[in-house]
């Protein structure tokens, strides 16, 4: 019986050196793999540590950092397989759930991000990117109550972030909560003042309520004027103040502010034609249409400005 378990032992013995050695091997390889990426040497690190997980697939923290290194080259399809690995062995992980969720975000798989950044939001319920980003995805997939319990939540832990307080202000405004929305993006002005974005986002809601509220037309007006100000190429700033000009019966800047919408818009990559057509109307029931002379503020169409045009969603009306 000794003799049999001495065989056995021993047969153990051969077959678990190898495996012991394979795991630290692949151990080897993942150390040498954070090497090079401290070095900066980002695709030595890569192979590093793609060897360290062909050896061990179940090196989940090469798998981790594979999937920071794919992202930082900006290999989207190929970040989201490596953190789905790690997070199959790494459950508990707050910032690993927070990146495959982000990595599904752009990589388009909204449900599957909303998903994983749910599961790192379980983790830790007060951090405050996490609850950003999750409501984020959520206003942009449709869900505006919950985008803004998020929100709400990320500026509640980080008050002073501006960002959090402008995304909070978007969700407010689709959620057609135009007072909120205006107290958000006022705060968002404050604690960042120069941001073309955020006095862009205020212009729109003072726009929408100066439908009901004419006297908040001037106030839309100046947000747009520093909108536009900061960041010239904004197309859909121009556009807007353009309107916004003309409601006050200031037809000259209007003008003005149209002829630089056509000159921004020509110069887009990919031209938006209804926007062109509408402005287009615009000056010819203003007598200012290309082509004839235009106000002696105006941005000729042949004459633009050497600014590009800065490429933005239209906000919702």
């Amino acid at each position: 019986m000794r003799s049999l378990a001495r065989v056995l032992l021993a047969a153990g013995f051969v077959f678990a050196a190898p495996r012991l050695a394979v795991a630290e091997d692949a151990d080897a390889l993942y150390k040498q793999g954070l090497a090079y990426k401290q070095s900066g040497k980002t695709d030595d690190a890569i192979k590093a540590l793609e060897e360290a997980v062909q050896k061990n697939p179940n090196h989940y923290m090469a798998w981790a950092s594979l999937g920071n290194l794919y992202k930082t080259k900006k290999d989207i399809p190929k970040s989201v397989a490596a953190y789905e690995h790690a997070v199959a062995g790494i459950k508990k992980d707050k910032i690993l759930w927070s990146n495959l969720g982000m990595a599904y975000y752009r990589n388009n798989q909204i449900d599957k991000a909303l998903t994983a950044l749910t599961t790192a939001m379980q983790i830790d319920p007060k951090d405050a990117e996490i609850r950003y980003n999750l409501g984020t995805v959520k206003r942009q997939k449709g869900d505006y109550p919950g985008a803004i319990v998020d929100l709400e939540a990320a500026v509640a832990a980080n008050p002073t972030e501006a960002q959090y307080r402008n995304n909070l202000g978007v969700a407010y405004r689709y959620a057609k909560r135009d007072d909120d929305a205006i107290k958000s993006f006022t705060k968002a002005i404050e604690l960042s003042p120069n941001d073309a974005s955020f006095h862009f986002n205020l212009a729109v809601a003072y726009r929408r309520k100066s439908k009901d509220n004419p006297d908040l037309i001037t106030q839309a007006i100046a947000e747009y004027e520093k909108a536009t100000t900061l960041d010239p190429g904004n197309t859909d700033g121009w556009f807007d103040l353009g309107y916004m000009y003309k409601e006050n019966h200031d037809n000259d800047k209007a003008i003005d502010a149209f002829h630089h919408y056509l000159c921004l818009n020509k110069a887009k990559t990919k031209p938006d034609s209804d926007g062109d057509k509408r402005i287009r109307d615009e000056l010819d029931s203003l007598g200012k249409s290309p082509g004839k002379t235009p106000a002696k503020t105006a941005a000729k169409t042949d004459d633009c400005p050497a600014v590009k045009p800065t490429d933005r969603k239209k906000p919702s009306k």
